[in-house]
């Protein structure tokens, strides 16, 4: 019988009791937003970027398995491989855990816990992307291995984005930010209600620097290809181009991360730079929206594919002759199914492949 008192009160109608006027502070002020998010649409984003979520977290799985099984994490190219699908993985599950915000219209600590930890694992994954790169370039152009410096690429990749995905905690700025749990652009999930704080944070937290890491990585990826044709193309005679030339092959497979990732991160950042406009900041396009949240979910499924082709291409003997290892087949009965699935998977292909090539020389 009071819940009509607390909505005349905070809709500011008359009342004298200071109970009710107290109480009605808390209630949602859905009258005071022109322009509400529509839940349908919103349900649609979520369970696409939840599924996604869930896709990446089970062929980071399988990609994490092989490395473990075939014990590929000696190696380091095959380590800086792990930390990404490993990184990829955790953050697959915050992404799949974005469909229960739909219930957190009064943004509860489970969404404030999610949004903490989709900015936290989304600055591992873009450090992690930063210095494979760095190791690639300064291995193919300038002939420096780096490997040295591996602890500081973990340690530099774990501990810095917690200090920034602190940051929204001081501000109150962590809760629904439209479908998902991140850092709110409106205050109270209304579009016309812009939050300054919230819109700078954005952009000073995570787009600016991903439009920068963006921009590094493409330019890098491009000198890496342009020197490696060159000196492809002459047939470099030099000494270190022979000494390197073996190593060099095992690491290219790298470049598939940052490739992978710079493309899947341009859509965010270019609808989230289009969605800045003055005259756009307080619209809604759902279209845009679902995109940006399919393509950063993306990230951890193109991680865990492209370890996984690696791994095929790159060790096939050795995934035919754990097949057939005894032990294996009691001890890991459903990695072992996996890998009869590559192996087929890879059969195929290579079938494929000879038909092609007959045809050619017919």
């Amino acid at each position: 019988d009071e819940l009509p008192k607390l909505q005349l009160a905070r809709d500011g109608l008359c009342t004298l009791d200071p109970i009710i006027l107290y109480m009605a502070s808390s209630l949602p002020n859905a009258s005071s937003c022109a322009n509400p998010l529509d839940p349908n649409r919103i349900e649609v984003i979520l369970a696409l970027m939840s599924g996604t979520g869930v896709a990446s977290v089970l062929l980071c799985t399988v990609a994490m398995v092989l490395v473990f099984v075939l014990r590929l994490y000696r190696s380091l190219v095959y380590r800086l491989a792990a930390y990404q699908v490993l990184a990829a993985l955790l953050y697959g599950i915050v992404c799949a855990l974005q469909m229960f915000s739909k219930d957190q219209r009064d943004n509860t600590p489970l969404c404030q816990a999610t949004a903490f930890f989709m900015i936290y694992f989304q600055w591992v994954k873009l450090m992690f992307t930063v210095w494979v790169t760095a190791h690639l370039f300064f291995f193919a152009v300038f002939y420096k291995n780096l490997k040295k410096w591996e602890l500081v690429y973990v340690l530099s990749s774990v501990l810095v984005p917690i200090v920034i995905a602190i940051v929204p905690f001081t501000t109150g700025t962590y809760g629904l930010a439209g479908a998902w749990c991140w850092v709110q652009n409106w205050i109270n999930d209304c579009p016309l209600n812009i939050s300054t704080t919230g819109v700078i944070e954005q952009f000073t937290l995570w787009y600016g620097p991903a439009l920068v890491v963006y921009v590094i990585d493409s330019v890098a990826v491009v000198v890496m290809a342009t020197v490696l044709v060159t000196r492809a193309c002459k047939d470099s005679q030099e000494k270190k181009w022979k000494q390197h030339k073996k190593a060099l092959i095992q690491m290219l497979p790298l470049l598939a991360y940052p490739i992978t990732y710079t493309i899947l991160l341009l859509v965010p950042i270019a609808t989230r730079v289009h969605t800045a406009r003055p005259h756009l900041l307080s619209t809604v396009d759902y279209s845009l929206l679902g995109t940006t949240g399919t393509c950063m979910s993306l990230w951890g499924l193109a991680a865990g594919v492209s370890l996984l082709v690696h791994i095929c291409v790159m060790k096939r003997p050795s995934l035919t002759q754990l097949r057939d290892l005894e032990t294996f087949s009691t001890a890991h009965w459903s990695v072992r199914v996996l890998l009869l699935i590559v192996e087929v998977l890879l059969m195929q292909t290579h079938s494929l492949s000879l038909k092609r090539k007959t045809r050619l020389v017919i």
